[in-house]
């Protein structure tokens, strides 16, 4: 009879142990909280795991083209009970960008557009939070993009929160859309052909600070 091999040996019983875990996620129930009113308040870190911005925009009247923002950092204060005292800032990393297209990823970093070298990054900082409805609310803040500062208004969505299985942290997560005109910002190449109006969808989840 063959004597099993090692490494195989070794892979199988490292499967198992992530089947066993995995199970014991699953049989374990966390309660998922979808009203705010009843998220916790405290301080948290934005979890940059899953956190993303989508971007649109019309190109030259054929498709809406899209792209997204990956990397990020930034914080909430959450009061569920007082809404409008809660703040939340966001850095964007804009050499996080993707469109998909490489060539144009590049002239998007270079001096005429975003100019990545000089500007690395982006700031959303909340100025004020309106509740509009049980789960939604207006945050008005300051949009800063290559050192211009211009106010915008997102409308949010409280998704739910609750203690994440995988990390054992208070979690709360939330969409928010939101519009831009881009020229604002000096980011006006191949205007008027490419749109200058972008519209934002945000997704982010915000961990509990330790």
């Amino acid at each position: 009879m063959k004597a099993s091999n090692p490494l195989k040996m070794l892979m199988l019983a490292a499967s198992f142990l992530a089947l066993s875990a995995c199970a014991a996620i699953a049989s374990v129930v966390y309660p998922l909280n979808e009203n705010a009113d009843k998220a916790r308040a405290g301080a948290y870190r934005l979890d940059d795991d899953h956190a993303s911005v989508l971007f649109g925009l019309n190109h030259f009247g054929f498709s809406e083209f899209r792209g997204r923002f990956d990397t990020f950092s930034g914080s909430l204060d959450l009061n569920a009970e007082a809404p409008e005292t809660s703040a939340v800032t966001i850095d964007i990393d804009i050499s996080g960008l993707h469109t998909g297209v490489s060539e144009l990823d590049e002239k998007l970093f270079a001096t005429n557009m975003f100019d990545v070298a000089a500007h690395p990054f982006a700031n959303f900082t909340s100025t004020s939070i309106t509740r509009l409805s049980e789960n939604e609310a207006r945050i008005d803040g300051v949009l800063t993009i290559k050192g211009v500062g211009k106010p915008i208004s997102l409308d949010a969505r409280f998704i739910g929160s609750g203690v994440n299985p995988l990390t054992g942290r208070q979690t709360a997560g939330f969409s928010a859309t939101g519009v831009l005109k881009r020229s604002d910002y000096g980011l006006d190449e191949w205007l008027p052909f490419v749109g200058d109006e972008v519209a934002l969808e945000i997704d982010v989840e915000f961990a509990e600070m330790r």
